[in-house]
């Protein structure tokens, strides 16, 4: 029976789910599938980190700290990170596609995913080299962006923490 806490307009359809789950390599993949999750939550936490601590900089916090020099520091480890958590995820969903694009929260979560992603490539094209070499307080528009990045990768966390359990029951009555 079809969750009823996600809209039905969000949820892949189950025939593509179906046609997309291939039992040789779920079989394949079974001996390693916790190595493999487990990557995937340790690559996720560490870029949610990152990304946490790139945004709140842009946003103010710690505004002595040149920019520069964190970003430096921190988007090779951001673009590694991504890349693992995106490799690891998508091996994750073709292990079980019908199980995992039917949690509630699954496709939710990929469009976090997505906007994140464009509201960083929006901010790389519009104001970064900017905001780089500002000696200056950040203006407007890096605090924006940092704050919606921050937003977005936290709705990516949580969606994949709900997806994890099914809905609460209430145990009293």
């Amino acid at each position: 029976m079809p969750d009823p806490s996600a809209p039905d307009f969000l949820r892949i359809p189950s025939p593509t789910l179906v046609a997309l789950d291939w039992r040789p390599y779920h079989f394949a993949l079974q001996p390693y599938h916790y190595l493999v999750r487990a990557v995937h939550l340790l690559s996720m936490g560490t870029f949610f980190g990152g990304i946490a601590l790139l945004d709140l900089r842009l946003m103010g916090w710690r505004g002595k700290l040149p920019l520069r020099p964190l970003a430096d520091l921190v988007l090779p480890w951001l673009y590694a990170t991504f890349g693992i958590a995106i490799a690891t995820g998508l091996g994750l969903f073709f292990y079980d596609p019908v199980h995992v694009g039917s949690h509630a929260y699954f496709t939710l979560k990929l469009i976090f995913t997505a906007l994140g992603i464009g509201n960083a490539a929006l901010f790389r094209r519009t104001g970064y080299l900017a905001s780089l070499t500002a000696d200056m307080p950040m203006t407007a528009h890096p605090r924006i962006i940092g704050g919606v990045s921050l937003a977005l990768w936290t709705g990516v966390v949580i969606c994949a923490c709900l997806n994890v359990e099914p809905a609460p029951r209430v145990l009293l009555r």
